[in-house]
């Protein structure tokens, strides 16, 4: 999760097919001709039709006459963490030159508001991620084939501990809460449950602070009791939609 801050991406950070066609801008032809905004339409176009790749490679693997609960308890840790790493590049192939590295640097990164870095604990790079995202592998591996389905409440516990505890971690340096999102709605439909991320309330202010509200006061809930009912929230929303 990050706040929604204007940064500029360097020239030689950015893919080549997104500058080729920032030259045509007007914004380049009008002198800016070393960077591109973060919030740009075209590098918005970009990230949504990764995340579009993201998504339908998820829904490929529904697709597959498997027991996806069953596949997933299955994986090793790093295999959980390759396909993070797969997903991330999936996500900004379009974006940026380097994708799909977990992030190596201390706190470089762009996580709510000042200060909320050390209020998260937010691991520092290089080794500390990987280890948090091993940890965090092993948890979904230990706990995937136990949960509870007949309690939602514990099911929603289950998705709200990965959802918060992914986003802690940060493991990438941009579109963690994205990914964090796909893979809370693959562990959803892993345990029988609709997935929550046309839930997430990207058009409405309100609910959007609700969220973040519930992300934060995780940081020092660790029963998650506020990310757990927004989950269960969306879930009952998902549901009321289909039925």
């Amino acid at each position: 999760m990050s706040n929604a801050e204007r940064y500029e991406l360097a020239e030689t950070d950015v893919a080549k097919s997104l500058w080729r066609k920032y030259r045509h801008t007007i914004e380049y032809k009008s002198g800016r001709r070393f960077s591109i905004n973060s919030t740009h339409p075209l590098v918005r176009e970009a990230e949504e039709k990764g995340l579009a790749d993201v998504i339908m490679s998820f829904v490929r693997e529904l697709e597959r006459p498997i027991d996806i609960r069953t596949t997933l308890s299955d994986r090793q840790e790093n295999d959980w963490i390759e396909d993070w790493k797969r997903m991330h590049s999936l996500l900004f192939r379009r974006v940026y030159r380097k994708t799909g590295n977990l992030r190596a640097k201390g706190h470089d990164v762009r996580f709510g508001e000042p200060g909320d870095e050390d209020l998260h604990r937010i691991p520092a790079g290089g080794a500390e991620v990987y280890n948090e995202l091993y940890a965090l592998s092993r948890y979904l591996r230990e706990s995937l084939p136990y949960i509870p389905l007949e309690n939602l409440d514990e099911v929603c516990r289950f998705l709200a501990h990965f959802h918060y505890n992914f986003i802690r971690t940060h493991p990438f340096f941009d579109g963690n809460g994205r990914i964090a999102r796909v893979v809370t709605d693959q562990l959803s439909v892993a345990l029988g449950f609709v997935p929550i991320i046309a839930g997430f309330p990207r058009n409405n202010a309100e609910k959007k602070r609700i969220y973040h509200a519930a992300i934060k006061s995780a940081a020092s809930d660790t029963s998650y009791s506020e990310l757990t009912s927004w989950i269960k929230v969306q879930m009952q929303d998902k549901l009321a939609q289909i039925t």
